[in-house]
């Protein structure tokens, strides 16, 4: 098995562990941390990478069509500095919501429901370090 696969693996089980142990379900949004995940791995890991850590050179690089890298999801970038709802519309809409001149390749994806975009959002949140998630709930506590 080669490194790649077996570390996909390893990241499938841990947070399926996690799932099973703390059940993280919410009543209000009926979000679903594994559910977000799958959804993750299905829908965006394919640019932000399996481990949310994005493209190398985000900040500055670009990619052979001239649009900008996508950034890491997995708290070391900027994505914890925006509102859930900033991040929710981002995931469903892509950024066309705030530009509608945006010719970038995060479109976003409408046909999520939106405990979908909710479980995709809070699994991504799942995989910041303690305190990066400490400041963002205390931030933008709901």
């Amino acid at each position: 098995m080669n490194n790649s696969r077996f570390s996909n693996l390893v990241i499938f089980w841990t947070f399926f562990i996690i799932f099973l142990l703390f059940n993280t379900v919410s009543i209000s949004k009926n979000i679903d941390l594994f559910k977000g995940m799958e959804l993750y791995n299905k829908n965006c890991s394919s640019c932000h990478m399996m481990n949310l850590a994005g493209k190398p050179d985000w900040k500055t690089g670009v990619d052979e069509d001239g649009q900008r890298l996508p950034p890491p999801l997995n708290g070391t970038a900027h994505t914890w500095h925006h509102s859930p709802d900033q991040l929710f519309q981002i995931i469903r809409y892509g950024y066309k919501k705030f530009d509608p001149n945006y010719k970038g390749k995060m479109l976003g994806n409408e046909d999520l429901s939106e405990d979908d975009v909710w479980s995709i959002l809070e699994y991504i949140k799942s995989m910041w370090p303690e305190n990066i998630r400490t400041k963002y709930d205390s931030h933008f506590s709901e």
